[in-house]
């Protein structure tokens, strides 16, 4: 035996050092943590998942395209192909393979976006693990499980989940090929921010500097190249982001019209419409309209509740955190072994990125003129990022930081606090001044203690993620046991009057190709989902007109369609724009015979019987 399997031998038989506790050993070999993380994010996205009311847009969308293969390939809004949904049409394909799989009800129809939410959970794990170790990926991990937007859009029928799972997989085949130096995680990475553009088109992008940025400071490969891989990247991202817009295009035969556009284009719905449209349009007259900390007041969209205490949490918890670390090198020399130059780099470069991400986030919401609580999903990674990153700092725990800095862990944590009174809710302002009592606590025992109480380190660590999330928690679990969505579809026909609607056509209209023709096709969705009948859309988004009263005569003359729903508005200087006024419109009211009281309905809505006699002598 040589003298070094000695030395070994006795390396292996000394006792752990007791700042490594059973407990931290654990944590450092088992994947137990983020299984436990991952479990309770998917109670919370999965419970009581079919009673979340649907977004009656797109489960018509869903209805249409599962009819057949050209509205499945376009996105069809209705049966008949003559309408498609204003975005690309990926998401919906996953939501029409689940309703194939499992049968058409609510728990189908929000499948995939709970999954993209759950699985985004783990997926962030393992991608701040690459980059600064177990705590701080346990802390993001556990900071987007429970984060009360994250929870209610993944319980949406809407897209947005879907899409941060697709953001988080370019972000980490990004990591990847900064640790690699390969440039086919990066073309990859553009393949899957791509994706995420077929998900949700210009939201996904919000991460796209931050991307650009990690690869270009943290690869190790020489800056023209580093360029290039970028330049690859990026053609990547336009070819897979594009490429069944341009199928669409050269399609033959007709194509529906996308709501929204004004040329009958999808470029124009993806661009114009649903594009920069929403960046720079008119701004929203409600409460919660542009301006500085849109995200963090009280308004009617509730950002403060939702999304604000975890904003609030992640700038003061980071801030602290590059407080102490600039304070840390101002300070004498550690004696601490470094990390190696291409992991310090790669997670300086992280660090950065991830404030880059923040930072551009909170001002393009801040400026756009409507933000729903559910674009947010876009930002959520990165403020998740901030708080395990920072928290790690702060307790002493991210690689190459020294004792917890308690006096800055005091007023994060207290800033927090405070913030969270201003919601009024006793329990959780009460319950995150005690957790900051307990994490300076726990702070000044592990300074005091060095190595010697190593585990109170992970005990800050924990508690500063706490005290953080006492509120959000709060809040996470009441919309949960209120099923709450963020889905803020368009305003529909009500249950009563589409369930009447349908049981009056249904006889009447057998054989007949159109179910009826309708002023304002989005709003009879819930009459789409149910019969899954051919309608004929009058109008488009705005009262955009696409059938004329030429077409309509000729429809009702060949008996392709014998009902009419439009709203009774009145069309005076002014209202020619709206759906109800186009000609089709007005002939309808004029010539058809009202039998909206025998059908039962109620409200602004009219049903007319069209005959050929009406629209021959029309002519």
């Amino acid at each position: 035996m040589t003298l070094e399997d000695v030395a070994t031998l006795e390396a292996a038989s000394r006792p752990a050092p007791r700042g490594v506790s059973a407990v931290a050993r654990l944590v450092r070999l088992a994947p137990w943590p983020i299984v436990v993380v991952t479990a309770i994010a998917a109670a919370l996205r999965f419970a009581s998942l079919a009673q979340v009311a649907p977004n009656d847009f797109y489960d018509a969308a869903v209805r249409s395209m599962s009819l057949s293969w050209r509205n499945f390939f376009f996105g069809a809004f209705d049966p008949g192909g003559l309408l498609s949904v204003d975005k690309p049409p990926l998401d919906l394909w996953l939501q029409v393979i689940s309703v194939k799989l499992l049968g058409w009800h609510e728990f189908s129809l929000k499948l995939p976006e709970a999954l993209g939410g759950t699985l985004s959970v783990p997926l962030l794990y393992d991608l701040v693990r690459r980059v600064a170790d177990r705590p701080a990926a346990i802390a993001a991990a556990t900071v987007l499980a429970l984060a009360p937007a994250s929870v209610v859009t993944a319980r949406s029928d809407t897209m947005d989940s879907v899409m941060m799972l697709l953001i988080l997989a370019a972000a980490w085949l990004t990591v990847r090929a900064c640790q690699r130096g390969e440039r086919r995680w990066l073309v990859a990475a553009g393949v899957a921010l791509g994706l995420a553009f077929n998900v949700k088109l210009l939201e996904c992008l919000l991460c796209l500097p931050s991307l650009v940025l990690l690869y270009g400071l943290a690869a190790p490969r020489p800056v023209g190249r580093r360029l290039a891989d970028l330049g690859l990247a990026g053609a990547a991202l336009v070819v897979s982001g594009l490429a069944w817009a341009v199928a669409v295009s050269v399609a033959p035969g007709d194509h529906p019209w996308p709501v929204g556009s004004t040329d009958g284009t999808v470029w124009s719905a993806m661009f114009v419409f649903n594009g920069l449209g929403k960046v720079s349009g008119t701004p929203d007259r409600r409460p919660g309209g542009p301006g500085p900390l849109r995200l963090m007041v009280s308004t009617g969209w509730h950002y403060d509740e939702l999304f604000g205490c975890v904003l609030l949490a992640a700038l003061v918890i980071a801030g602290a955190a590059l407080a102490a670390a600039w304070w840390s090198g101002r300070s004498s020399r550690s004696t601490r072994v470094r990390p190696a130059a291409g992991a310090d780099r790669l997670r300086r470069a992280f660090v950065l990125a991830t404030l880059v991400w923040v930072v551009f986030g909170v001002i393009v919401f801040d400026t756009m003129g409507t933000v729903h609580v559910r674009y947010l999903e876009a930002l959520s990674p990165a403020l998740a990022i901030a708080i395990g990153l920072g928290s790690a700092a702060l307790a002493g725990l991210f690689p190459g930081r020294g004792r917890p800095s308690v006096g800055l862990t005091a007023l994060a944590l207290a800033g927090v606090c405070a913030y969270s009174f201003h919601f009024h809710v006793a329990s959780a302002s009460w319950g995150a001044v005690a957790l900051l009592v307990a994490a300076v606590g726990a702070g000044l025992l592990a300074s005091a203690g060095g190595r010697a109480l190593g585990v109170g380190r992970w005990l800050v660590a924990g508690l500063i993620v706490a005290c953080a999330l006492s509120y959000p928690v709060h809040e996470t679990l009441a919309l949960t046991r209120s099923d709450a969505n963020d889905s803020l579809g368009l305003a529909v026909v009500s249950p009563h009057n589409a369930q009447d609607l349908a049981a009056y056509l249904e006889p009447r209209t057998a054989g007949v190709r159109y179910e009826l023709a309708v002023d304002e096709p989005l709003s009879v969705a819930p009459l789409i989902i149910r019969d899954a009948r051919p309608i004929l859309p009058l109008t488009s988004w705005g009262g955009r007109r696409l059938v004329s009263l030429a077409t309509l005569l000729t429809q009702v003359r060949r008996g392709a369609v014998s009902y009419g729903l439009v709203s009774d508005y009145s069309c005076g200087v002014g209202h020619r724009t709206w759906a109800a006024c186009t000609p089709a419109s007005l002939w309808i009211r004029r010539h058809g015979v009202n039998v909206t009281r025998e059908a039962g309905l109620t409200g602004r809505l009219r049903l007319y019987r069209l005959t050929p006699a009406q629209a021959s002598a029309s002519e």
